[in-house]
């Protein structure tokens, strides 16, 4: 299993800048009780943009909150009907938490806001290419047994471009008051 998601890694590839990944990420969490946790980190622009698209920050993030909700529907819409979770042949239903339409347009102006003070500064942060305008969607699902992660395949929408996927698995630890935590390597 650890061999598929190390190839899956080697295959998808990553677009990397010296100070941070600039490429869709994805996390990919086996929790206790075989629930899996997928978390798609995302550039909103991007997608917008996904085939040569004109759609500038300025006139995105200030649309008024109507004619935004049009792209917030499409965007969620995407992840949707594009997203599909398998085991096997068999696709499986997953919950999903998207940030509100407010959220998402809350990062965007902000998003412009930076965009605005760098462009007086010709010393980019460290920081600028960790992704901290990208959003966020969550997804979550039960596996029936820990079998059926050997079966797994995850499809993401085509706009989101290249995908950096990260797999883990956790190990969940009671830490008595007072007392350390320790590494425990999982199985």
């Amino acid at each position: 299993m650890k061999l598929f998601f190390l190839t899956l890694l080697m295959v998808i590839g990553t677009n990397t800048h010296s100070h941070g990944l600039t490429s869709t990420t994805a996390k990919i969490a086996l929790r206790p009780g075989n629930l899996i946790e997928l978390r798609v980190q995302f550039d909103f622009m991007g997608i917008l943009n996904h085939r040569s698209h004109d759609y500038s920050l300025p006139v995105i993030a200030s649309l008024p909150e109507g004619k935004f909700g049009l792209l917030y529907i499409e965007v969620t819409k995407l992840f949707k009907t594009k997203l599909k979770v398998k085991i096997g042949n068999d696709t499986i239903d997953t919950n999903i938490r998207f940030p509100s339409q407010q959220q998402v347009m809350n990062v965007l102006k902000r998003q412009f806001i930076q965009s605005q003070f760098l462009q007086d500064n010709n010393n980019t942060p460290y920081t600028f290419s960790d992704r901290r305008f990208y959003q966020v969607f969550s997804f979550d699902f039960r596996l029936n047994s820990l079998e059926g992660l050997k079966d797994l395949s995850i499809t993401f929408p085509k706009p989101l471009g290249e995908v950096y996927v990260t797999y883990s698995e956790s190990s969940n630890q009671a830490i008595h008051s007072g007392s350390d935590w320790r590494f425990i390597p999982v199985r």
